[in-house]
Order: C-alpha cells, then structure tokens, then sequence
C-alpha cells in the first residue's frame, strides 16, 4: 500500500550557481533558509502524494526533495499503491468536485470505500514513521490516510493542495464538506492561490505557487541540434539521414484509429510550419476539444491562395532571418501588418494556411491516479474524426514515449520547435505547462482562468482565451496571436523574466522550509 520512491540528486546547488541567471536565487534561498533547516535537524520530513509519474506533483516532488537534502533536511517520498480502481475513480470525482465540476451528491458506499482504503494506507504508513517525524500529503487521494496517521502518532503535519477553483459552488462545497473532518487533524494547510482556500481554513493556510526546475530534462537549455535529434528520434521528425529511435516513441493517431509513427504517411513539418502546440494529461477539463475545434474554425475562415503550396526549404529560410523564440519573427512590423478585423495580409493569411495543431499527452495508463485519462483521449479521437480531412491532416494527436527522461525531453523540444504554445484549460490549479513554455520564452495562448491567469497577464505575457469553452473565442485568440508577430518577441521575453523572479524551484523550497521550520519550533 505505500511504496517508497527513491530520488536521486542530479544536479548539486554549486552546478546551479554556475548558471548566470541562477546564481542570484540560488544564494538567496540559502541565506533564506539557514534557521529553518536548524530548527528541522532530528526530523524526518515525509512528502506522500498518490502517484510518482504524470501530472505536476509527481514531477515536482524530485527536485523538491533534492532540494531539501541538500540543504541538509532529511526528506523521503511515499506514493500510495491502491489496487483497488474504485478508490482513484471516486477521488477523481472529488477532484472534479473541487473544480466545480461533476455530481455533487456523495453516497455511502464511496465513503465507506474511502475510508476502508485509507485504513489500510494509514497502517502501512504509520509504521514506517516516527514520533520525530514531520508529515507533508498532497490531495485528497492519501488525505485520510495521513489523517488517521496523525491521530495515532500525534505528529506535525501539513496537507498541501494543488487544485480548486476561484468560484465556491454547490459542487465544490459538497467536495469541501466531505474533506473537512479528514482536515482538522492538519496543523497547517498550503493552497496555490489564495481564492482556492475555503472559508474554514482561511485562518491556517499559507500560499506556495509550484515551481519549475530550469535544469531537469523537461526544461533545460536545448541547442537547435538537440532539438532536432530529440524529435527525430522521437519518430516526430523525418530524416535520410541515420538516427536511433528510442526504443518506444511517440505514436500519432491515424485515420483508421490505430497510433503509429507520427511521420506516417507524411512528416508534420514540426521544423518549418507554424505549429501551435498544447501539451497536457488527457483530461476533459484541460479544453483540448474546444482548443481543436478552436483550430478547425480558423482554418476553414483562410482561403488559400492557388499557389499554397508549402515549400518547406523556403519557410525554413525565411524562419531563420530574425526569428523570435519558437519561430516568431521579432523584425518591426511594416504597414502590411496593420490589418482591418476584417482583411488579413497576405504574411498572416500564409501563417494560418500553414499552421498545424499538436496535441501531446501521456499514455493514459501511465497516470495511476486518473482513470479518466482514456475516456478523455477518445473523445478528443471521436472530435478529430467529425473533422473534414484537410484539417483533420493539419492535427496530430499525439501519445508520449512511455519513459519519462525522453517524454521530458520531447516535451522540452516540442514546446522550444512551437510557434504558439496553448494551454486551453476550462479548469486549471495552476499550469505547469504554462509555467515552462514561459520559462522557454514561447509565445503563450492561455485560458483565462486559475492560475493560468496569474500566470499570463494578457498582452504582456501572451494572450489570454476569454472563453476557453468557446471555439469561436479560441479561434480569434489564435488568430490576433497569428496577427501580431512583431510582439512575440516582446511577450516571450517577458514571460521568461516573470517566470525568473516567481516560480522557479529555489523560491518554493524558501517558502517550504519557512513553513516546516515555524511549525516543528
């Protein structure tokens, strides 16, 4: 029932000072820490969340725990291994609950199932912790189990929350209300946004935003050349020339429904078109029809011009003279680009036409804790397959190398090779997605909503999708994105900066630490 998942340090806190960026957080978090790490010395800090691959906890837990050890905290990290379907199906639904989302009414059996599996985590648990021991659980999954595990060892404990929603409603009170007894044996509770917090824990909350790891494989600096050979071998790109594939790579969906290697039957130009890109678990919630249909509507209001045809050499030269980050052209905008809303010029028509929409995600049954994530994938299949072929041709549906490092790293080249990278969440905690791409410096289109909002401010960062459940909405988004290249530059640079001074990893673990240190005084 609780496996332990080791983690290893692959980067010490001398190799992040040797970044010029870098060095500035790196030492203040130091400085910053030094009577908290003192005050937690004899303690054992556990980290338990419900899964240790997909989704944003898992991955940032890693670096965090890292962190923590080499700051000399001794941290370890336990996943709950539930066998039992059931239980993640119900704690998906209170998931969706917290977001506003699903049916509100709760039935006795799903809490008895609840309760009788958080029993048995509790037991496992609380024999592998002491009464010096310092508790952290992430999400409702495990947090019963950490509950009863304070009751019976009388330890300190936090629970910390990546999800909710800005607008309390019946649906998220019901998930509130089931939740709150399991609460009250928490010292202290950490929310990502303030309007996240119910009104019964206002008082014992403190707000810790996610962060990024600039060095891991997911974000790290790649040259043109990785980008390149990481797509090549991802079977993404096609190329004469000889490469070694990673042993599974990404598969595309194709028309008679099987997943196949994303160049079958013709590459997608990920190197030379316009590519809008988003990147998620597969989840209804994170808008990847709407964003699709979005992308279908801009498409069919372009008119291609007879001789629209893509000469790929041509639009790699033309991409390598004063390109922004990601493909943007940064050259000051001459009066053609001074468009009517109703008359496009012929450069931002030409963008349209080209453009083609990836959508990315992991394989479904790799994200233990969300059993919705195949359900989700075939609706957006269903979706694709209601579209005419010409664009049908102009998307690709794509699932993830299984393995985590090279997923890391396509996701890394696919959001530097983006032209636009989307995040269309109808719901989001907060964006991790959104939170690297800016790091990268890709022009963002983001819904506006949660922390995707706090995240992007609009036309400053990127843009931001006023209704991200409307196509029509995404699709004239897309479009003023399209419209406007001479402020990708601009935006981008922006979004990295914002990204430097906010939500890199050094800044969380400050945070962290100040909270475990107060609380163990």
């Amino acid at each position: 029932m609780i496996r332990i998942i080791d983690v290893e340090m692959e980067h010490t806190l001398s190799e992040y000072t040797t970044d010029l960026v870098l060095r500035k957080p790196v030492q203040e978090m130091q400085n910053s820490v030094v009577d908290d790490v003192a005050a937690l010395n004899g303690h054992t800090v556990w980290m338990v969340n419900s899964t240790a691959s997909g989704g944003g906890v898992a991955e940032m837990m890693p670096k965090l725990i890292s962190l923590f050890r080499a700051l000399g905290v001794e941290t370890k990290w336990a996943v709950i291994d539930v066998d039992d379907s059931a239980f993640f199906e119900f704690t998906k639904d209170i998931h969706n609950l917290l977001h506003g989302v699903g049916d509100p009414v709760i039935v006795d059996q799903e809490r008895t199932l609840y309760e009788q599996v958080s029993r048995s985590v509790a037991n496992e648990l609380a024999g592998r912790l002491s009464t010096e021991d310092v508790l952290v659980v992430h999400d409702p999954q495990p947090l019963a189990a950490g509950a009863m595990t304070i009751e019976e060892l009388g330890i300190p404990a936090v629970w910390r929350c990546h999800i909710g929603s800005e607008q309390q409603s019946d649906k998220s009170q019901a998930a509130w209300e089931f939740l709150q007894p399991w609460l009250c044996n928490y010292d202290q509770t950490i929310f990502t946004l303030p309007a996240y917090v119910p009104e019964f824990l206002q008082d014992d909350t403190t707000i810790i935003p996610p962060a990024i790891d600039p060095f891991n494989a997911k974000n790290r600096r790649l040259r043109t050349q990785e980008v390149a050979s990481i797509l090549t071998r991802a079977e993404l790109v096609a190329t004469n020339h000889p490469t070694e594939s990673f042993d599974e790579p990404a598969r595309r969906l194709q028309a008679d429904g099987t997943f196949a290697p994303a160049t079958d039957l013709a590459d997608l130009g990920l190197l030379f078109r316009p590519i809008v890109c988003q990147i998620s678990r597969w989840d209804s919630l994170k808008g990847f029809i709407p964003l699709l249909r979005g992308f279908a509507h801009l498409k069919s209001d372009v008119q291609p011009s007879p001789d629209t045809i893509v000469d790929e050499s041509k639009m790699s030269s033309e991409k390598a003279v004063g390109e922004a980050p990601n493909g943007g052209e940064v050259a000051t905008p001459n009066e053609d680009d001074n468009m009517s809303e109703s008359i496009r010029t012929d450069a931002h028509q030409r963008r349209i036409e080209h453009a083609r929409l990836v959508l990315a995600g992991p394989n479904p049954s790799s994200v233990a804790d969300d059993p919705e994530g195949q359900a989700a994938l075939e609706k957006i299949e269903e979706t694709w397959r209601s579209l005419e072929s010409s664009i049908q041709e102009d998307v690709a549906i794509i699932v993830m190398p299984p393995d985590q490092h090279e997923s890391a790293l396509v996701i890394n080249a696919l959001q530097r090779c983006a032209t636009v990278v989307a995040q269309n969440s109808l719901r989001e905690g907060f964006g991790l997605t959104v939170t690297e791409a800016m790091w990268k410096r890709a022009v963002l289109m983001g819904s506006d909503t949660g922390g995707i909002g706090v995240q992007i401010r609009d036309d400053e960062d990127g843009l931001l999708v006023p209704d991200a459940a409307d196509p029509v909405s995404v699709a004239n988004t897309l479009d003023a994105v399209f419209e406007n290249p001479g402020q990708w530059n601009e935006w981008s640079h922006n979004a990295q900066r914002r990204v430097a001074d906010k939500y890199l990893v050094f800044e969380q673990v400050t945070r962290w630490l100040d909270t475990l240190g107060t609380l163990v005084r």
